[in-house]
């Protein structure tokens, strides 16, 4: 199995995994639920990364030399590149430092701007390992609510954070999810200047994890604007991301804590013992150059197919299952149904996959209004994702 290359058309996707080398490789999307369901649930899509990551690692891996390494400024210049070309935002590559992965640069974040007692913001429903973080971290943790419209889908209204830090003064840091995970909403500039203009006011931080930044569609209303080029944002925001989702390497453990202000960066550093957060790996370092640097024509490539594969999503459950709401996403290759109508009971993923065998998110999972809902990953190829929704459509109407 071959990548698709650079500026190759969408429909080459198609051929570009194999799920029979996915299960013989032990990926936990294809094998955790056993070897007859079919998977929709993890957030990692089916394809294998560009020729230039491969050929990255190939190199290193060719040369035998997988000891210490003098490569981190190569990411914040490699990211710093990648931001500039796709939205226009130039971080300073000497204020962006590696970390093994998203999930450590936003927990570190959080628990340096949050002090012990101090409430920490979350959107739900919301990405499930984000609920983790508060109980662990013993930090309380308060909820801005995400609203429905049928019209516009999930959204967030400022005006609801505003009176959330108004009650609630104890509010430290908003963990901002952005483009959103699991309902895939873009949240426009005149939002995020809000934001920054709360967080100035009521005296809160924001840790935006951007992972998902190069998966919006292009027919999205809404474009990705990075939360530290917003006006005002520096001295109160720090982004974590990688290029994991995009190109399909999480394990690898390479991803970035940028800021734009010296003060904030510092407080975030020191708040934690210099050796506790260690460093990316080697083949990670490597991964991540390779896919800032030369895999902007393939990424673009991938998000066209991808629209194809929700829009096919969206096209099956209006003919198929008419019960299921769906709000086709603005980002991601995530969808959030809710399925509430199917009879499906309290747990509507454990019941498709013992009724159909086919592996999504639970609801319940992703923290307050997600009951009755689950996510499902629309990140394969046209026609596994026929073959998931042959095997859940008949279980999705009441």
């Amino acid at each position: 199995m071959t990548a698709p290359t650079p500026g190759a058309p969408a429909g080459e996707f198609d051929a570009c995994f194999d799920p029979r080398l996915k299960r013989g490789n032990r990926n936990a999307k294809w094998t955790r639920h056993g070897p007859d369901a079919l998977p929709a649930w993890i957030a990692e899509h089916d394809f294998r990364p560009p020729a230039a990551v491969t050929r990255a690692m190939r190199a290193t891996i060719d040369r035998g030399d997988f000891g210490y390494h003098d490569l981190e400024d190569d990411v914040g210049e490699a990211f710093a590149r990648w931001s500039a070309t796709r939205y226009g935002w130039s971080p300073d590559p000497d204020l962006v430092y590696t970390c093994v992965d998203v999930l450590q640069g936003v927990t570190a974040a959080v628990t340096a701007l949050a002090e012990p007692g101090a409430g920490v913001i979350l959107t739900p429903p919301i990405y499930h390992i984000f609920l983790q973080i508060c109980p662990t971290a013993r930090r309380p943790q308060l909820e801005w609510l995400m609203r429905y419209d049928a019209d516009l889908g999930w959204t967030l209204d400022p005006d609801d954070l505003e009176a959330l830090v108004r009650r609630e003064r104890s509010a430290r840091v908003l963990l901002w999810c952005h483009p959103h995970n699991p309902t895939g909403w873009v949240a426009g500039r005149a939002v995020l200047e809000r934001i920054v203009e709360l967080a100035h006011t009521y005296d809160f931080y924001v840790v935006s994890d951007e992972i998902h930044a190069d998966v919006v569609h292009r027919d999205s209303s809404s474009r990705f604007v990075p939360m530290l080029s917003i006006p005002g944002a520096a001295e109160r925001v720090v982004t974590v991301t990688s290029p994991a989702k995009t190109f399909s390497i999480s394990g690898l453990r390479c991803a970035v804590m940028a800021y734009a202000d010296r003060g904030l960066r510092r407080r975030v550093r020191e708040a934690h013992p210099p050796l506790l957060l260690g460093h990316a790996a080697r083949t990670g370092i490597d991964a991540t150059v390779a896919a800032w640097t030369r895999g902007a024509a393939w990424a673009d490539g991938l998000v066209a197919y991808l629209t194809d594969r929700r829009d096919q999503l969206a096209a099956r459950l209006a003919a198929e299952a008419p019960a299921v709401r769906f709000h086709r996403p603005d980002s991601t290759f995530l969808a959030w149904l809710d399925a509430s109508a199917c009879d499906l009971g309290d747990a509507p993923a454990a019941a498709l996959l013992q009724q159909a065998g086919a592996a999504v998110s639970e609801g319940t999972e992703f923290g307050t209004n997600g009951e009755g809902h689950v996510r499902l990953n629309f990140g394969t190829s046209a026609a596994v994702l026929d073959e998931i929704l042959d095997r859940l459509a008949p279980c999705l109407n009441p």
